[in-house]
């Protein structure tokens, strides 16, 4: 499992999950959670506007099916690792953002009726308001671009495969979807269980992973 896991190819995304993970924490540790969204909300361009709109559809939920089904014709492992870290991950965020922290509200209905500030979003966008945390698209954004790179074994991939991962979470605070600490929350869920899947699959290698639909 350690030789698995710890390929020189994933570096690059070893490297720049970790630095999101120790200054998005020193950044959770310093501020509030409304006073990190505010500041984070600073940074709002119009001409970013429809970058983050179009990229956070990459942590959509549609995503795993679309990518389970093209890697049926390609790849039996690549099917599975997508599709059990997808439901794996994708489940427990549903059970904690429903039924732990269903009483969680989303930044743009705290800032609307709790508080004496107010956020920048988008005109005409329509907003979610309730079970913010954890964030599901960053979830599902890290559960199948982590999925990908590992699978990918390629270091340029890799790098493009984070990238994806950490702007589509991003995304979800720019667009004011998500508070900092969901999407932070989010990436840990994804990538747990990317790598747990991934882990047990090398562990439980099968002579037919390699094929697919159309390679049998």
């Amino acid at each position: 499992m350690k030789q698995a896991l710890y390929r020189k190819e994933y570096l690059p995304f070893y490297v720049l999950y970790s630095l999101f993970l120790l200054l998005g924490g020193i950044f959770l540790l310093s501020y509030s959670r409304e006073d990190s969204h505010l500041i984070l909300n600073q940074f709002f361009y119009t001409p970013f506007h429809h970058f983050f709109q179009t990229i956070t559809y990459l942590g959509d939920g549609l995503i795993p099916v679309v990518l389970v089904f093209i890697a049926l014709f390609s790849n039996y492992k690549m099917a599975i690792q997508v599709a059990l870290t997808s439901i794996l991950a994708g489940g427990a965020t549903q059970l904690l953002k429903n039924y732990v922290f269903d009483e969680v509200n989303r930044p743009s209905f705290h800032f609307k009726y709790f508080s004496e500030n107010s956020i920048q979003t988008i005109e005409g966008m329509d907003l979610n308001i309730h079970n913010s945390f954890p964030s599901g698209h960053t979830t599902t954004a890290f559960a199948v671009y982590v999925s990908l790179l590992l699978l990918a074994r390629n270091t340029k991939l890799t790098f493009a495969f984070a990238m994806v991962a950490l702007l589509a979470g991003y995304s979800r605070v720019y667009l004011s979807e998500h508070f900092f600490i969901d999407i932070y929350a989010g990436s840990l869920m994804g990538t747990f269980w990317a790598l747990v899947v991934f882990a047990f699959l090398n562990i439980n290698e099968k002579s037919w992973f390699s094929k697919s639909l159309l390679r049998r």
